[in-house]
């Protein structure tokens, strides 16, 4: 489990989440001393449900942290909008939890402990936070990385991790086979010594993780050496493992098809399968079912403000191939292509209704998408849906485009979360190196994980166009 975490989370965001969790632990400890010894409290069943409440509680108050991007680490917040971030979760957190047990659990009571044990518990997550601030920065945590090799690949690589001040990795320099190289500075890194030099160089900078190029000549390759370091606990990765555990993306540039042959992941079993269809109807029948409300006014605004069907129904791309109707309410002008054929949305598309707006902007429009969903030609998570055209056309422009169909398409996405709506071929290559992450890791956390991110993408209308 801790290779797991380890693996997608940096050590600095496993202290912050659990720091924050040990102390919504003790305050929920000490309240629920509080509850138990006070007079007249002789109802065992009504105590032992209070655990419930405070596991909710706690649970609530974790998920609505992580939505309000209070565990995004490399941001840091003013303090005036860390507060209002906190004081947001914990009010919804505690609302939740009021709505869920007022009925059953110390009613006479409830709303003002649940009031003040939310105050005590943002209290205290602001006072570490703060705190935070001042004591990460000391602290190493970080991976020192050490890259064999100074190509342009590397290169790359190395400038975005700079570039982000990225909180899981240091740089600690370079090596490379070429001894005119050796003592020079690359991009503020220096080259610290030759590839036989590699031993001593990890002992003296303590580096933990060794990044080999994709390719290397096999005169060149020290594997004796880095069977050593490997015994000795050092983790060596090609860069395309490093730089998926970097950015949460498969990069397309210099990818052979061995590394995706021989890599970790892409599993498909009827288990995954039979786990993922079971979430996708859950998920979509209580997602219709609490959107109705929404559903029936964004209907009658759509019918009142122009003429054409209130549903929209358009060819996509699902797994396999097969072309299935993605249904969304209609948020363009009735024949919106008819002059220009098919394209893509643009930012302040002239095409869209006042309406259509408003429900692309907050993602209103998808919610039909749902029904795609129960039908089987989508998932709830997966690789947003194309139109046969644009497929077509990326097919023959960017490698590997076609595996994205390998699964069923979703509503939302790991690209989704993580980049913008894209318009562009080169906006089309960032998407799938995104798909491709998340088609090698499926999992139902994985998918947990996207759809709290999608609240969050939805809540700050982000991406949207």
């Amino acid at each position: 489990m801790f290779r797991y975490l380890e693996r997608h989370f940096s050590r600095i965001w496993l202290l912050v989440f659990s720091v924050d969790f040990l102390i919504l632990l003790s305050v929920v400890v000490m309240a629920l001393k509080t509850i138990a010894v006070r007079p007249g409290n002789t109802d065992m069943g009504r105590i032992q449900l209070s655990y419930a409440y405070f596991i909710a509680f706690i649970l609530l108050s974790l998920i609505m942290l992580f939505i309000n991007e209070l565990y995004s680490i490399e941001k840091k917040y003013q303090p005036w909008l860390l507060a209002f971030k906190c004081f947001i979760s914990f009010t919804l957190a505690s609302f939740v939890c009021y709505f869920l047990f007022h009925r059953v659990l110390f009613r006479e009571i409830l709303f003002h402990f649940t009031c003040t044990l939310s105050l005590i518990a943002c209290g205290s997550i602001l006072c570490w936070r703060f705190m935070s601030y001042r004591i990460i920065p000391r602290i190493n945590l970080q991976h020192r990385v050490l890259f064999w090799g100074t190509d342009e690949l590397n290169k790359a690589v190395v400038r975005e991790i700079l570039a982000d001040a990225h909180p899981k990795f240091k740089v600690v320099g370079f090596v490379d086979s070429n001894p005119a190289l050796v003592g020079s500075v690359i991009m503020k890194q220096k080259v610290l010594g030759r590839i036989k030099d590699l031993d001593s160089i990890i002992k003296t900078e303590k580096v933990e993780k060794l990044v080999t190029p994709c390719s290397q000549a096999r005169g060149d390759f020290p594997a004796e050496n880095l069977v050593d370091l490997k015994f000795k606990g050092i983790e060596v990765l090609d860069v395309h493992t490093f730089y998926e555990r970097l950015k949460g993306k498969i990069l397309l540039n210099g990818l052979r098809p061995s590394w995706l042959i021989f890599a970790q992941g892409f599993k498909k079993n009827k288990l995954t399968k039979l786990q993922k269809r079971t979430f996708d109807i859950l998920i979509s029948s209580i997602g219709l079912l609490v959107t109705l409300p929404v559903s029936m006014i964004t209907a009658l605004l759509i019918k009142l403000e122009s003429k054409g069907p209130v549903i929209y129904q358009q060819e996509r791309v699902g797994e396999d191939g097969r072309i299935f109707n993605l249904f969304k309410f209609r948020s363009m002008r009735k024949d919106a292509e008819q002059d220009t054929g098919p394209v893509w949305a643009g930012k302040n598309d002239h095409r869209t209704t006042f309406i259509g707006k408003f429900i692309r902007k907050v993602r209103i429009d998808e919610i039909p998408q749902m029904v795609n969903v129960l039908k089987g030609d989508m998932s709830f998570v997966g690789p947003r849906p194309e139109r046969p055209y644009f497929v077509e056309m990326l097919n023959k422009k960017i490698p590997y485009y076609n595996q994205r169909h390998s699964i069923k398409p979703g509503i939302t996405g790991w690209a989704a979360v993580n980049y913008s709506y894209g318009a562009t071929i080169e906006d089309a290559v960032e998407k799938l190196q995104y798909d491709l992450y998340y088609i090698k890791n499926y999992s139902l956390s994985l998918d947990v994980i996207i759809i709290l991110k999608t609240i969050a993408t939805v809540l700050g209308r982000k991406g949207s166009r």
